[in-house]
């Protein structure tokens, strides 16, 4: 903190000539500015005391929110996600993050050494990922802040960025991208609010984050729950807690009149893919039609069956692909007129910097909305 004495000696020095007009004038930012107090997703108060000039990143989510506010350039270290994304199946979507340090994955394996000699003044993570242990061992007298933040929470997410644009003195970007979002998505999602439960269809959501498992589930508290509900959907397991596996004979009883299936797959659809190459896709969505046990309920019969993958689970495309095809197959007459690819496109346009077209390209879901 600087109080109004070292400002008066700063000027002074400034008159001098020890001290030039820039560093006079980060001086007095900090007297007038700092410190900035905001609490983070988890209820964390976060204090900073001076501008913050570099930044890790660990979440691609957040890493989106850094370029939506024109603020990548106090990035110096972030996840294998975002430097290595050709390799992780993300195209070329973070191809401008291919110089930063690689700090490894926030779940897995973070590389505390490369994190630490990055020299970052802030850590973006996730609301669990690393564990807190592991960061108390590895930041351990160090002078890192770590910052959790819930970016994949649709609830938050606006918050978030308005406390971000605080932080990072981007007020400006914060409130054109939330006029932005509430113009593309917001209104479809409002309108989903006001719906009854008996206007929400009854869903069964299968998740397989990689682990090739059936008959997981996801329920409060799970981001994909967050999606769906939002969407306007009813969650048949919302009564359980994160990720879970179920019963194949609850599932049925229950009679989803929707099936919703989640499948991370690497290397076979993708932002890059053909329009045509649906193969894998299809295959999974023939699996689940062909499962004898849930052939007597209404997803089934009707053939309600719906697959999105990883591309509409992360960043920007959790919102503007994730929610605006389940808001399709879920509520399609209030999302008729919306277009996932269209808006996603926009917001790469407008917020992302990124050269990537996911209107003629790329594979998302089975079948297309």
């Amino acid at each position: 903190m600087i109080s109004s004495e070292e400002l008066k000696v700063a000027e002074t020095d400034f008159k001098d000539g020890r001290i030039s007009s820039e560093e006079l004038e980060k001086i007095r930012l900090i007297h007038e500015s700092y410190p900035r107090n905001i609490d983070d997703s988890t209820g964390n108060e976060i204090t900073i005391y001076k501008p913050i000039e570099r930044i890790a990143v660990l979440t691609t989510e957040d890493y989106e929110i850094l370029r939506t506010l024109n603020s990548t350039d106090k990035i110096v270290a972030a996840s294998k996600y975002v430097v290595q994304s050709t390799e992780q199946g993300c195209g070329e979507l973070y191809a401008d993050g291919a110089g930063f340090v690689n700090i490894g994955s926030p779940v897995s394996s973070v590389d505390w050494e490369a994190l630490i000699k990055s020299s970052p003044d802030l850590v973006i993570t996730y609301m669990s990922s690393p564990k807190q242990e592991d960061l108390d061992q590895n930041l351990k007298d160090t002078n890192i802040t770590v910052m959790r933040l819930d970016s994949g929470n649709i609830s938050q997410y606006a918050d978030i960025i308005d406390k971000m644009g605080y932080l990072l003195d981007r007020n400006d970007e914060a409130k054109k991208y939330n006029r932005f979002f509430e113009e593309k998505l917001g209104k479809y999602l409002n309108a989903v609010s006001g719906l009854s439960t008996s206007e929400r269809p009854m869903v069964y959501l299968e998740a397989d984050f990689g682990g090739g498992q059936t008959y997981y589930t996801c329920g409060s508290g799970h981001a994909h729950n967050a999606l769906l509900v939002a969407a306007g959907g009813n969650n048949i397991f919302s009564e359980l807690q994160g990720f879970k596996q179920v019963d194949p004979e609850s599932v049925a009883v229950k009679n989803p009149e929707i099936i919703l299936r989640y499948k991370y797959l690497k290397d076979s659809p993708g932002i890059d893919k053909d329009l045509s190459d649906t193969a894998s896709l299809e295959a999974l969505t023939d699996d689940m039609l062909g499962r004898t046990e849930l052939n007597r309920t209404p997803a089934v019969k009707n053939k309600k069956v719906y697959l999105f993958t990883w591309d509409c689970t992360k960043g920007g495309g959790r919102f503007y692909l994730g929610m605006g095809y389940l808001g399709k197959w879920l509520q399609p007459e209030i999302f008729q007129d919306y277009s996932p690819r269209e808006a996603y496109q926009e917001y790469l346009k407008e917020f992302q910097n990124a050269d990537v077209d996911v209107v003629n390209k790329g594979v998302f879901v089975y079948p297309e909305a």
